[in-house]
């Protein structure tokens, strides 16, 4: 009787056990194993090639551990079962074009980084019996990101905030950055926390939610985010449409396509150029000559592009750009599509736009045309929020199938959540 007994207790211990280290495995790839890095370090930038042996090393016990633990739950099925063809495929290809590129090592090092978080993102759902207690550990996660951004802001000014003293970017001293790198990781990622507390309220626990909704527009807002702040209402909008139309797919289009042609397209096509002219800026924050300058390298190599994430940081976009051109001294495009274009060719953009664009619409689908009650409706919109958010700054970001980038990790986990969900029914 006794150990009958004991077993709940011990399953429930177990539980809160896998919670905690899904919470923490959350915020490390949240904040790259580098919260609050300083930026008036020279050698923050010295040599962009080189490797975090800390994230590094983390990520990759992070992995071995939550494999382990999916295993000992006996979800290892799902597991594999949720690395589709169009997953292998995107890493064959990718592969293939690293080792055509002029640094195949590191290609296929960040390709490999890009791999460990998409099999953490795949692992971290089968962690739980209950999706309850998944969307639990997500906001508890994103209430302690929020609460460490404020407190940062509060006693380590320099660290959580953008200043004169940074190395590069003097020009964004004041915007907030909070535990992230940058303001343009924060203010995509306030986005993503205001949807944890809108579920939340949708949820039945409303006084958390609005806490997380409140903090995540006081974010949003003193990051100067524009890009992101733009894209709230419209990312709203259209997982609500989504969410209830018959016409899914031909909605996602409009609003992914849209806001591509509207931004990329102003400086790719000159028809589309001189109809968005009236607009204040369609590159919103100045964009056009770095995106001239991608394009450019793309059309020189549109079979297999450059290699994963190697064009920026290594010299071989001197290739194409003068060394005084100032669009050259960037980190990325400022546009996911087109920073994959550039890695792996239209091949390459393709396979990816496959799995994370067009497969979600196929598990969204799915799931419609099953019976779903009122809190079931409210998680389905949920991650069609995030998912759809993150193809639409992927217009103005190089987030799209970024390495461990904290928006694209975020954006990654209602991917998977869809595709499982869509597979199996949904333990609540």
């Amino acid at each position: 009787m006794r150990d009958a007994a004991a077993r709940p207790a011990m399953a429930d211990i177990g539980q809160v056990l896998v919670a905690l280290f899904a919470g923490f495995a959350i915020l490390v790839l949240w904040t790259q194993a580098q919260p609050f890095a300083s930026l008036s370090d020279y050698g923050v930038i010295d040599d962009p090639t080189q490797s975090n042996s800390l994230r590094r090393n983390l990520t990759l016990l992070i992995l071995f551990v939550a494999l382990l633990l999916v295993w000992r739950a006996g979800t290892i099925g799902q597991l594999w079962g949720a690395v589709s063809p169009g997953l292998v495929a995107i890493f064959g290809w990718f592969a293939f074009t690293a080792f055509l590129s002029a640094s195949p090592g590191l290609a296929l090092n960040r390709l490999a980084l890009a791999g460990v978080v998409i099999g953490i993102a795949l692992c971290l759902p089968l962690l739980f019996t209950r999706m309850e207690a998944f969307v639990a550990t997500l906001a508890s996660a994103t209430t302690i990101a929020m609460l460490l951004c404020f407190l940062g802001v509060l006693f380590i000014p320099d660290l959580a905030i953008h200043s004169l003293r940074d190395t590069v970017e003097q020009g964004l001293a004041g915007d907030w950055r909070g535990i992230f790198r940058h303001k343009n990781d924060l203010a995509p990622m306030a986005i993503h926390f205001s949807f944890v507390g809108l579920l939340l309220w949708r949820l039945g626990r409303p006084f958390w939610g609005s806490a997380i909704i409140a903090g995540a527009l006081v974010l949003l807002a003193m990051s100067g985010g524009k890009s992101a702040a733009l894209l709230l209402v419209p990312a709203l909008a259209g997982a609500a449409l989504i969410a209830r139309s018959r016409h899914s797919a031909l909605l996602a289009l409009l609003a992914v396509g849209g806001l591509a042609l509207i931004t990329l397209g102003s400086v790719a096509f000159p028809a589309l150029a001189v109809m968005t002219s009236h607009l204040p800026d369609p590159t919103f924050t100045g964009r056009a000559d770095i995106w001239q300058l991608a394009l450019e390298a793309a059309s020189r190599r549109p079979l297999t592009g450059y290699g994963y994430n190697v064009f920026w940081d290594t010299g071989v976009i001197y290739a194409v750009a003068g060394s005084s051109d100032t669009a050259a001294q960037v980190s990325h495009a400022h546009n996911g599509f087109l920073d994959i274009a550039i890695s792996a060719g239209l091949p390459g953009l393709l396979l990816v736009l496959g799995w994370a664009g067009i497969a979600p619409l196929r598990h969204i689908a799915a799931i419609r045309r099953r019976p779903l009650d009122r809190a079931e409706r409210a998680l389905l919109e949920f991650f069609i929020q995030g998912w759809l958010f993150t193809l639409l700054i992927s217009s103005l970001e190089a987030v799209l199938f970024n390495r461990g980038d904290s928006i694209w990790f975020t954006g990654l986990l209602s991917i998977v959540c869809l595709r499982f969900w869509s597979r199996s029914g949904l333990a609540r």
